[in-house]
């Protein structure tokens, strides 16, 4: 658990002459959010105040009020649960309902910042509240959020005071109460390690070897017994915790090989699980009477049944046995490079099994 203000600043101010800290280009590794909620908890003295003018605070369009108490659910945002900082937007709306008039309150967004709560009132967003403190801690892949000391900014209080007829009960700097948000991210950033197996199947590869067709990995892709490829775990790769999500940016490039005939590069390699396939650059030499280069796409397609298991203390998400079958295209140009006419590959066949362990930043 962290705890923000002078002292923390202190702290970053001495590590930065230092030198301890990352380096100014270094970039955050921002997740997008998929679940979570924001939770208001009400003080006593404002609810008090909002009823003994009848005034009633009335949860709608997804929001739930829960006596002294309002639920937000998320839906969106961004959070770096390494750093604690990030935002987590909200479905719902608040409005402040008296007997003639009502304030709504859409829009609202949990910032972690000393002003922490945010809201479209009217035609623009205004800033709702401040903090006294703001900790925050990691949740698994996620982060929760405590926010003590929630006071009222002065131009929330003035609106409130005109249109609701407040003027004098409603100041700023008015406790509000506290606030407690929580964020679990859609797909998270992953570190740089690990790598991406890929057990060759044993008819896949000896198709290869009667046609006298080489598999040479290129660094730092590796090919070792088995026989197995492997392609080390590239940056700006992302997986949600379900492996359901993301890409994974594989390093290195792999060369097929038929000595005085063809030659097959896969450049810019990835594993790309929203379309459930392993998709690379192809390069088809000598070009002519070969292709030459191709842009991306599918190399082979991802199966059903691998397995899939998360830890989220330990922030990590491995897949086994995901079994790999051959696409059209890959099979027509396999068979167009290395055995003209005689159809030796075919879409849907197997290639192999990908499994996998990685870890998010």
């Amino acid at each position: 658990m962290r705890l923000r203000g002078a002292f923390a600043a202190g702290v970053l101010a001495a590590a930065a002459a230092l030198g301890l800290l990352a380096p100014a280009g270094a970039s955050a590794a921002y997740n997008p959010v998929g679940s979570g909620a924001v939770k208001l908890l009400l003080a006593k003295p404002f609810v008090r105040i909002l009823a003994e003018n009848h005034i009633r605070i009335v949860a709608t369009e997804g929001a739930a009020r829960r006596g002294a108490s309002v639920v937000l659910p998320a839906a969106g945002g961004e959070i770096d649960s390494a750093l604690g900082a990030g935002t987590i937007e909200t479905e719902g709306a608040l409005s402040f309902v008296g007997a003639k008039k009502r304030v709504p309150f859409r829009e609202l967004t949990f910032k972690a910042k000393r002003a922490p709560l945010y809201a479209k009132v009217g035609g623009g967003q205004l800033k709702l509240a401040t903090a006294g403190r703001l900790r925050d801690r990691r949740v698994g892949f996620g982060s929760s959020f405590s926010v003590g000391d929630l006071r009222l900014t002065a131009k929330v209080a003035s609106r409130l005071g005109k249109k609701l007829g407040l003027r004098g009960s409603l100041r700023p700097g008015q406790l509000i109460g506290s606030l407690e948000a929580t964020a679990q991210p859609t797909t998270v950033q992953l570190r740089e390690e690990g790598r991406v197996q890929l057990a060759l199947d044993p008819a896949f590869k000896q198709k290869l070897d009667n046609l006298f067709v080489s598999l040479n990995p290129i660094s730092p892709a590796e090919l070792a017994a088995g026989p197995v490829l492997s392609f080390p775990v590239g940056p700006e790769s992302t997986l949600s915790p379900d492996a359901s999500a993301g890409t994974l940016k594989l390093g290195g490039l792999l060369e097929l090989l038929q000595l005085g005939n063809a030659q097959i590069f896969w450049r810019e390699v990835s594993l790309q699980s929203d379309s459930n396939s392993l998709l690379a650059e192809t390069d088809v030499e000598p070009s002519p009477p070969h292709p030459g280069k191709q842009p991306q796409a599918p190399l082979v397609s991802l199966q059903p049944g691998a397995l899939v298991a998360a830890d989220p203390a330990a922030r990590t998400i491995a897949v086994s046995g995901e079994a790999v079958a051959l696409t059209a295209a890959t099979a027509t140009a396999l068979n167009d490079a290395f055995a003209p006419s005689q159809n030796v590959f075919a879409a849907g066949e197997a290639v192999g099994t990908i499994s996998f362990s990685v870890r998010s930043q």
